[in-house]
């Protein structure tokens, strides 16, 4: 588990790694879930409620108040002006003894005022309608409506519920405090939400203005998080996530920390920066050391942090949040488990990622993009294919690696295009070959959602450059299966029928390898060189090696180790019965030209 000492001061040096989700995606899928937790405790309250932003707009209803005036529930839609609500009551017959432009001009009238106010309406259908009505800041309003008529028909019945409509005003106030509760908070952990921390951010920078002092901001989230949903199921993701939570907050001794995101969260840290921010991040890693036991499944996460100063770093609130998410992504880059500190070269080196950014959308066009063979052999040292790995030839940065663009590529929509010439490309260099070799290609994730078929795309570039499909291995990562596993799987047996291969590529770092394998007969398996690379000399990689060669054999699929590198790497795969090599040991990424001789 990560060290406090492994947390890094301003001044190191590296790159990050763009999250494959926009923030504004993030911040949209947060906002949507919490419309929908919301909407669940509505539906179920006993009273019609409706919640309207200062514009007049819906905000939340529920099906009880559509039910009440007469209207479908699918009928009622947050962006929904008063007005187009109120045709659809008159329409009905579901409305007090007004006209419809009499009505909405005495609602003006209601909601100028700040205070709470009851009424009672008679509508034209003979029911009476009692209104609890409860202004909100920014000139929106909660109003819960109920249905009274009994209570009313006689004064000796009204007078016999006085005391059990006291208790109800009191239900609905409790209920109107949990909506307000709602809010700002996050329903699964009860931490403050990110609307919650806009607010205290706003009062953090008005105070340290006013009084010179410092304080900072931590970003972090679990590490790998994800994949304790995908294999051990949402309720013990949740349950998890909870006593996550339960640690962080034994820990902050009374920070503000509020939950952003899925497994992602903020904490804003006060006192003698940066110390303060230091030692608070080594309690927060101090807290997960100790393994979680869920629901009888034993587990453990990591911590990935970056940490940013006010003023030094950011002096508004986007600043200051951007500085400790680059430094959180840093962290990512660097092997996750620990915290950094915002500097100034990660902000250089995100104005040198956006250039690129700008850069790729031409890089097919200028013809910028070559392609890089390595070899695949069997464990004897015989190549039978390679694997086509993109470059980009920068005009001034020189050969850039797949790990500095495609990232980008995914971030800007144009993994799609730059997939589609890698594929094209590999194709028809490998008709070209002499000998009959496998070309192996990556298929990224997002190429899966494309709303262009890859199967489609294959079946062209294949009748294209006339390569025959049985030696056109595709290869993906066991993350694709993870996104959409419906979908995906459907996808990649509709490939199947073509007649080319397909591997799982980064084989055991994931948490659905297994069940991938019982839903798809994948052609291969290829060991992730993580654990390759740290074969020789340590425990826990020979176990995992060893385990998932004879999974490849139990199976009956042949399993390729990634990343060999040396003789005592290949003898101990050679004795555990591995299939299929790939690394150094038998040629790096080059050219083809230079494998001229094995391909004539």
């Amino acid at each position: 588990m990560p060290r406090r000492d492994a947390i890094r001061q301003p001044g190191s040096s590296g790159a990050h790694r763009g999250k494959s989700k926009s923030s504004a995606q993030a911040s949209r899928a947060t906002i949507e879930a919490q419309l929908a937790q919301c909407r669940t405790v509505l539906d179920q309250i006993g009273q019609g409620v409706c919640y309207f932003g200062g514009d007049r707009r819906l905000i939340l209803s529920n099906r009880r108040y559509a039910q009440m005036y007469g209207l479908a529930p699918d009928s009622l839609r947050p962006g929904m002006s008063l007005e187009e609500i109120a045709a659809g009551r008159f329409a009905g017959g579901a409305c007090p003894k007004v006209t419809q432009q009499e009505y909405l001009a005495w609602c003006d009238k209601v909601n100028i005022g700040p205070e709470p106010r009851v009424w009672t309406t008679e509508l034209l259908d003979g029911r009476t309608i009692r209104v609890y009505h409860q202004p909100m800041p920014g000139g929106g309003w909660i109003a819960t409506h109920e249905d009274v008529t009994q209570s009313v028909r006689t004064e000796g019945e009204l007078r016999a519920t006085q005391a059990f409509l006291r208790e109800e005003h009191k239900a609905r106030a409790e209920s109107d405090e949990k909506i307000a509760y709602l809010a700002n908070h996050d329903a699964l952990t009860g931490l403050p939400n990110r609307p919650a921390l806009a607010k205290r951010l706003a009062a953090a920078f008005e105070r340290a203005a006013a009084s010179a002092e410092k304080f900072a901001v931590l970003c972090f989230d679990l590490d790998y998080f994800q994949g304790v949903n995908e294999f051990f199921g949402q309720s013990i993701g949740d349950s998890l996530l909870r006593a996550v939570v339960a640690r962080f907050q034994a820990v902050a001794d009374g920070a503000f920390l509020a939950r952003t995101g899925g497994d992602e969260f903020v904490l804003l840290s006060e006192g003698k920066q940066p110390s303060a921010a230091e030692s608070m991040a080594g309690r927060l890693e101090d807290a997960l050391v100790e393994d979680f036991v869920v629901e009888g499944q034993r587990m453990r996460v990591g911590l990935s942090g970056g940490i940013a100063v006010y003023p030094a770093d950011g002096a508004d609130e986007i600043t200051l949040l951007g500085a400790a998410d680059a430094a959180l992504r840093r962290a990512k880059e660097e092997g996750r488990g620990s915290f950094r500190f915002f500097e100034t070269a990660m902000d250089v080196r995100q104005r040198e990622r956006e250039t690129l950014q700008r850069e790729l959308r031409s890089v097919i066009k200028e013809g910028e993009l070559v392609l890089h063979y390595q070899p695949m052999a069997q464990i004897g040292g015989e190549v039978f294919g390679f694997e086509a790995l993109v470059r980009w030839r920068h005009p001034t940065r020189g050969l850039l690696l797949p790990g500095e663009f495609i990232a980008l590529a995914e971030e800007s929509n144009l993994i799609g295009d730059l997939g589609e010439w890698v594929l094209r490309e590999a194709c028809r260099e490998a008709v070209a070959w002499k000998r009959p070799l496998q070309v192996a290609v990556n298929i990224s994730p997002l190429q899966l959602r494309d709303p262009v078929s890859l199967p489609d795309l294959v079946r062209s570039v294949l009748a294209e450059t006339g390569l025959a499909p049985g030696r056109l291995c595709l290869e993906i990562t066991e993350s694709v299966v993870i996104s959409d596993p419906t979908r995906v799987l459907s996808i990649l047996r509709e490939l199947k029928t073509l007649g080319l291969k397909i591997a799982m590529d980064d084989f055991g770092t994931g948490y659905s390898s297994l069940s991938a394998l019982r839903s798809f007969p994948f052609d291969k398996i290829k060991i992730d060189r993580e654990f390759v690379s740290t074969l020789v000399g340590d425990e826990h990689s020979t176990a995992v090696v060893r385990a998932l060669i004879g999974l490849g054999h139990s199976l009956r699929i042949p399993v390729v180790a990634e990343g060999v590198e040396t003789e005592e790497q290949l003898l101990f795969l050679m004795k555990e019965g591995c299939e299929e090599i790939q690394g150094y040991l038998i040629g790096h990424p080059a050219a083809m030209d230079q494998y001229a001789e094995i391909v004539a």
